[in-house]
């Protein structure tokens, strides 16, 4: 059997990924183990293995490998066109989070309007209230 050429393993290898990509996400879809509870309950060995990985030397050796210029390519090629998708499709998310802000800025500044104004004091109270009620809300689950 002769071995495939460079090209044709590359074309079989981003043909094969983009039939993939529906098995992929049905079986994400389809998942019923608990990924987030298993991660969280080996945190420990997450720190144990980045630590050995930093104090081996690894880390760096990789790292470096790739240098900033590696880094700068790769976003080039791949970060900047994936930030529009992953923007795309946080936008149902981004808007419930930015509802709750909005509704407890126009809170905020409502009480804000109604305070007393045009000195330093009472600019800094203006200022204060601001975060303080905002700080507030997040503390009372305000924002999810």
């Amino acid at each position: 059997m002769a071995i495939k050429t460079l090209q044709a393993t590359v074309d079989k290898y981003k043909a094969s990924t983009a039939a993939g990509q529906q098995a992929y996400t049905d079986g994400v879809a389809t998942c019923d183990i608990d990924v987030v509870g298993r991660a969280i309950a080996n945190q420990s060995a997450l720190l144990a293995n980045f630590n050995a990985r930093v104090q081996d030397g690894t880390w760096a050796r990789r790292l470096g490998a790739v240098g900033t210029q590696g880094w700068k390519q790769a976003v080039a090629d791949k970060g900047g066109p994936a930030w529009q998708n992953g923007v795309t499709a946080a936008v149902p998310k981004f808007q419930q989070k930015m509802q709750a802000v909005l509704q407890v800025e126009t809170g905020l500044q409502q009480q804000i309007q109604g305070m007393p104004s045009g000195t330093p004091a009472a600019s800094d109270a203006r200022m204060l209230a601001w975060s303080n009620g905002m700080r507030q809300a997040k503390a009372n689950g305000a924002f999810g």
